[in-house]
């Protein structure tokens, strides 16, 4: 394990006012700044894979999730031609299971100052519209939020981003989840991240906690800006595409999201099961 340093100004004054926030909060405890990446993500970080070996965001490419083993490349990024970009990231979570992990989306989305325990230099807020249905009876932790939008303000690298996540099921990105019992699938969080304010959908997530003999994998996926949306529908002209993908995506911010992927995810895994223990269901 490799202690993260990268910490721009703007997140580390973020990290001090989260600090200052949650303090007397029933889940303190858990808010801990030091990140750590796993040492086989660092190749990954260090340069950029072949492009060649990007999963398609189609209903071929995404159900290779589903085939037993690993794909060419679990951890990495790149950027296309078009100014479009992609990242692949896989994290493990030992002594996890999936009902956390669904737990966890619906759990972290009631305060800011929960969601800023994830990653305590680079998250500010993030819940749904309509925060009622995180109390509302009746209601498994996936129902909590599939169909929701989550508004969420976070660090990217240095770059300050207001999102719209919108989640939905599996299956309206392509993925046959009538094979998600045999591949071990055990949790999912997809979902089409928008730029809030621009009307902009640039980005496509995926999620898939996938079981192991001792937790389960976190393997995601993005596409970033590869097929840009202006209100939902697709933008027009070679041109205006080509400069909203550069602007919206490329290399560097490739780079910042799978490192800032790794580092949330790994840090979760630190204390998932032990907040779940804490504040959990029965």
């Amino acid at each position: 394990m490799h202690r993260v340093t990268y910490f721009p100004p703007a997140t580390q004054r973020q990290f001090a006012k989260n600090r200052e926030r949650i303090r007397g909060k029933p889940y303190e405890r858990f808010f801990d700044g030091t990140m750590w990446l796993h040492d086989d993500a660092l190749p990954a970080i260090e340069r950029p894979m072949d492009p060649s070996l990007a999963l398609a965001p189609t209903a071929v490419g995404v159900n290779r999730l589903l085939e037993p083993g690993r794909l060419p490349v679990e951890t990495g990024y790149c950027a296309f031609a078009d100014g479009s970009a992609y990242v692949a990231s896989r994290v493990s979570l030992p002594g996890c299971t999936g009902e956390m992990f669904a737990w966890w989306f619906g759990w972290h989305a009631v305060e800011p100052e929960r969601y800023s325990l994830w990653y305590p230099h680079n998250h500010i807020a993030g819940g749904p519209k309509d925060h009622s249905v995180l109390h509302r009876p009746g209601l498994s932790h996936e129902e909590r939020y599939v169909g929701t939008t989550h508004l969420v303000d976070e660090y990217i690298g240095p770059d300050r981003l207001k999102l719209a996540i919108r989640f939905e099921r599996p299956s309206a990105f392509g993925l046959d989840e009538s094979l998600f019992d045999r591949a071990g699938i055990v949790a999912h969080a997809c979902a089409r991240v928008g730029l809030r304010g621009t009307g902009l959908d640039a980005v496509t997530m995926l999620h898939l906690a996938r079981k192991t003999s001792d937790g389960f994998e976190l393997r995601s996926h993005y596409w970033i800006a590869n097929e840009v949306r202006l209100l939902g529908v697709p933008v027009d002209g070679i041109a205006a595409r080509t400069g909203l993908k550069r602007r919206l995506a490329g290399a560097r911010m490739a780079y910042e999201q799978l490192l800032h992927d790794q580092i949330e995810f790994t840090h979760l895994a630190g204390f998932l099961a032990d907040v779940h223990r804490a504040f959990g269901p029965g």
